[in-house]
């Protein structure tokens, strides 16, 4: 007897095919070295289409730099770290890899925080950060979260929904209390193919919200205050055995929910100046003041002579006004720019663009009344 396959049968073969699901193995463990670019903010990217068989082609995305993640074992860490972070049932902060991090916290003068570790533990049932390490006024001090920071739940699958609430406190005696809580709430809202510079992969999407409250007490002073951080949100793309995300876009949000891209990471190979190009470092930008209302110094640090461009382009890459167009000599050179003579300009988030000797550099900048 022949058995055939109903269209609607067929298409729930095929969704079962072509979703997968993402668990403890497919997360980056210790010794594992993975490539990374930073992508080109200013590209418009359309981030927030999602949903099940989903096609995402950001093939068309530019590199900036790149970085490697490197996962360490606890006992590389260092001996303070080891003793706080061991990885032994009965220690509550117990984790399994470390890597770089960065703390966003509030700078405080007197206060000198340097070679960041992000601590982590994976486990058949979640993936979670249990604290940090750093060296603070150059003392090794490590710092576990009260709740750690479930960034996923195990197994992790299409229209999963669930809420993580951590917080981290900082005693330094005479100096300050510095603490944060924090609310992390994923919805996997999507899967289907990702395609970028590195290639085609099966993955999930996840979309994370973070809200975040700062709290401080000043010794010195004898006073507190708390605020709130602006609202986060983590895109992440994520396939079987990959480590971290294949794609993670960042954004704030700002008033009336509107998003601004903060950064843009992607899994990727080694990429190299081709033979056409010139070997060196790109020029650097400086901007002050920034936040700014009237006029803008522009300084750049040129290493070769060559013609160079600046341009001021919204964070979806639309070019708003060119800046300047011309020949630059090796050295410091500085461009000042008035946003107010160009009726186009509203206030807002901008990103400078300079392009020139082979090289493209960015600064993001913020235009005020």
């Amino acid at each position: 007897m022949k058995h055939l396959l109903t269209p609607a049968l067929l298409l729930c073969i095929l969704t079962v095919q072509a979703q997968i699901t993402i668990d403890d193995s497919d997360m980056p463990s210790a010794g594992n070295k993975i490539r990374v670019s930073i992508g080109d903010i200013s590209s418009g990217i359309d981030y927030n289409t999602t949903g099940p068989n989903q096609l995402w082609d950001f093939s068309n995305l530019q590199w900036i730099s790149q970085d490697v993640d490197t996962f360490l074992t606890i006992g590389q860490t260092g001996l303070t770290f080891q003793l706080a972070f061991a990885n032994i049932p009965l220690n509550p902060n117990r984790a399994n890899s470390a890597t770089k991090g960065t703390l966003q916290a509030p700078s405080f003068a007197g206060v000198s925080v340097s070679d960041v570790l992000a601590f982590y533990y994976n486990s058949s049932t979640a993936y979670k950060q249990v604290g940090y390490g750093a060296d603070i006024n150059g003392i090794p001090t490590p710092m576990s979260y009260t709740n750690h920071d479930v960034i996923y739940t195990f197994p992790l699958n299409f229209g999963l929904t669930d809420t993580s609430d951590s917080d981290l406190h900082i005693n330094l005696p005479s100096l300050l209390y510095y603490g944060f809580t924090q609310k992390r709430i994923n919805n996997c809202d999507g899967w289907g193919t990702l395609i970028t510079p590195f290639g085609q992969f099966d993955v999930l999407r996840i979309k994370s919200t973070l809200i975040v409250r700062d709290t401080v007490y000043l010794d010195s002073l004898g006073i507190g205050f708390g605020f709130n951080r602006p609202v986060r949100r983590e895109y992440k793309w994520l396939g079987k055995s990959k480590g971290i995300p294949l794609l993670q876009i960042n954004t704030n949000v700002g008033t009336g929910g509107n998003e601004t891209i903060t950064q843009i990471r992607y899994q990727d190979s080694l990429r190299v100046l081709s033979v056409n190009e010139p070997v060196g470092k790109a020029p650097e930008i400086s901007v002050y003041p920034n936040p700014a209302t009237d006029a803008i110094w522009i300084e750049l640090s040129i290493l070769k002579q060559a013609e160079y461009l600046i341009e001021l382009v919204t964070v979806d890459g639309k070019t708003v006004t060119e800046i300047f167009n011309g020949n630059l000599s090796a050295g410091k050179s500085t461009v000042v720019f008035l946003p107010k003579q160009h009726q186009q300009i509203n206030k807002g988030v901008y990103i400078l663009k300079l392009k020139g000797d082979g090289y493209l550099n960015y600064k993001k900048i913020i235009i005020l009344d």
